[in-house]
């Protein structure tokens, strides 16, 4: 259980990386990170605020938020909602993609079925932290995701595994090669996934790091991350 004094330090953290690397000023990160709802969220947002970090110094993107109307980042799953704030990403002059938490993506399986208009449960699953091609609404397609984050401050269990290499094909095909993926360094290069979007699990056990090299065989990236 997180303390007063705990909640203080991270999101004293969170607002200095993204003072950092977005030019979000730490009192415009206190209203995207209330604390009546931090207990939940805030794992979540200390990984989004990495994943704007790694972009920048690891990948040279420039990152810009943008307000939307309510100055609270989107905490509930469900189509992209650009009332709420979510981070462009520059590749120098370039819109290269949008990055939004919580979000529903229509699902590979969805695409096989023929995209029928009226969408069952199984249609659609929801991503912690997506980074999406630019100028996508409602349900992005599986193949508009570059990077799919999932984020777990609980003990890593095998079930957890077994439901990430699942989530993995509703996201993409397994490619015998390694296919390249949009990025130049971060998070990773190639990916034996097609479409070639990078599948990320953020964990807070250590523990998560004996399941690394058979999850990577499926383009899935294990990142053990700490707050």
């Amino acid at each position: 259980m997180l303390t007063p004094a705990d909640i203080t330090r991270i999101k004293n953290q969170i607002a200095t990386i993204l003072q950092a690397n977005a030019g979000v000023a730490p009192a415009r990160t206190n209203t995207l990170l209330p604390i009546s709802s931090l207990q939940g969220k805030l794992y979540e947002a200390h990984v989004l605020a990495t994943i704007c970090e790694k972009l920048v110094t690891q990948e040279g993107l420039r990152i810009s938020l943008v307000g939307g109307r309510n100055l609270m980042l989107k905490q509930k799953g469900g189509a992209i909602n650009r009332a709420y704030p979510y981070f462009e990403v520059w590749r120098g002059r370039t819109l290269f993609g949008e990055l939004f938490t919580d979000v529903y993506f229509n699902t590979l399986s969805y695409e096989m079925k023929g995209s029928p208009a009226r969408q069952t449960y199984g249609d659609y699953h929801e991503l912690d932290i997506a980074l999406l091609k630019p100028g996508q609404n409602g349900h992005p397609q599986h193949s508009e995701v570059m990077i799919a984050v999932e984020c777990k401050n609980t003990s890593i269990k095998k079930s957890i595994i077994r439901e990430l290499l699942g989530f993995r094909r509703e996201l993409s095909f397994w490619s015998n090669r390694p296919l390249p993926t949009n990025f130049s360094a971060w998070p990773a290069t190639q990916t034996h996934s097609n479409p070639n979007s990078v599948h990320m699990l953020y964990c807070s056990d250590n523990r998560v790091n004996r399941y690394s090299t058979n999850c990577l065989q499926f383009g899935i990236i294990l990142e053990h991350h700490q707050i």
